[in-house]
């Protein structure tokens, strides 16, 4: 059975996302977390496959029922907080952030070779992109082509400021393969989650202790590339601050092409059951990301 994957789309109507950016633009980010206080109880009402994936994951934790049921709610209140600082950027709003263990990342940013920053849904992945990028390399983020004409639009407008562009990735069209071996071999560098696919070929990892497949052809084409791959993960911190890490994952070049893929994939996947250990509340990947219900 395949997997039921996330669509890609953020959650609400257009009038709802517009109406969103003005009420945060005019009324503050204060006003905007009120919103989400009343936002993800509906949303954990009227979506059941999320909140039964958030609830799996909890469980898969060690929690006891109770607890995960807590626990989603938790989780379901963090993603809005997170929703609600996307919009404020969108409407101007700058964030506080502390970087940390950078000195890789700027290396790469300065070097004359492409390289591959590959995101996960743990935490803010879409503020790290705002705040990494640098006028000396564009960044393109390999993004899913289904979202809103707002958030796409709203979007647009803070990449161009950080000289960053996106590259939509629509299954019955592959030209962003072609586009994605451009961006490397002209020294870009290509922006792309490695938890989140839309595709049928996967390798399988060990995450939390358990297999979850993850998305095969990111990790092909890094082990192919043989590029740079540098992770990064920023996480909220109190009074409206960001806290950004990177790690840099090794690409073992002695291993056969398809090995390869298979040792950063399970690198990779060893980093987000690290970081899940102390950011158990950061993990936005709402659906049955273990295959469960084989």
């Amino acid at each position: 059975m395949a997997q039921q994957a996330w669509n890609g789309q953020t959650g609400g109507t257009t009038r709802m996302q517009r109406a969103l950016v003005w009420w945060i633009r005019h009324l503050g980010l204060g006003a905007g977390y009120a919103i989400t206080h009343i936002w993800h109880i509906w949303y954990i009402l009227t979506r059941p496959e999320s909140r039964n994936g958030a609830y799996r994951y909890h469980r898969r934790r060690g929690r006891n029922k109770l607890q995960a049921a807590l626990d989603v709610y938790r989780s379901f209140y963090q993603m809005g907080v997170m929703l609600i600082d996307r919009f404020a950027v969108y409407g101007g709003y700058q964030f506080d952030i502390i970087a940390e263990n950078q000195e890789r990342y700027y290396d790469k940013m300065n070097s004359p070779e492409g390289f591959v920053l590959m995101f996960s849904h743990i935490g803010n992945s879409e503020m790290a992109a705002y705040t990494m990028a640098t006028p000396n390399k564009r960044m393109h983020i390999l993004a899913f082509g289904g979202e809103s004409n707002v958030v796409m639009e709203q979007r647009n407008k803070v990449l161009e400021k950080n000289n960053i562009g996106i590259i939509s990735v629509n299954p019955d069209d592959m030209s962003h393969i072609f586009e994605i071996g451009e961006v490397l071999q002209r020294g870009e560098v290509l922006a792309v989650a490695g938890d989140r696919r839309w595709g049928d070929k996967t390798i399988e990892c060990e995450v939390l202790g358990d297999k979850a497949p993850l998305p095969a052809g990111v990790f092909q084409l890094c082990a192919a590339m043989q590029c740079p791959v540098i992770l990064p993960f920023v996480f909220k911190e109190p009074n409206n601050r960001y806290h950004i890490y990177t790690e840099e994952l090794h690409v073992n070049t002695f291993l056969p092409r398809a090995k390869r893929a298979a040792d950063l994939a399970q690198q990779f996947a060893n980093r987000i059951t690290e970081q899940l250990q102390n950011h158990p509340y950061d993990w936005f990947n709402f659906f049955d990301f273990w295959n469960e219900k084989d």
